[in-house]
């Protein structure tokens, strides 16, 4: 479980790097997709037990 954690962690911060980037070049569609990536990954996070804490959940409203 700690692999699949730490995998999950990973991935999410390289969504929310490429949301950022996304928003400074002014690509909407790529960081709406970006958005919605990181709001399934911290779904799929939440359906395994694993509290993530409010920063992602935050990130993925203001997608």
């Amino acid at each position: 479980m700690r692999e699949f954690a730490l995998t999950l962690h990973v991935r999410i911060h390289d969504s929310i790097t490429a949301l950022r980037r996304a928003h400074a070049i002014g690509d909407d569609d790529l960081a709406s997709a970006q958005a919605g990536e990181i709001q399934d990954l911290v779904e799929i996070a939440a359906r395994h037990g694993m509290d993530l804490g409010a920063g992602y959940s935050e990130l993925t409203l203001a997608g």
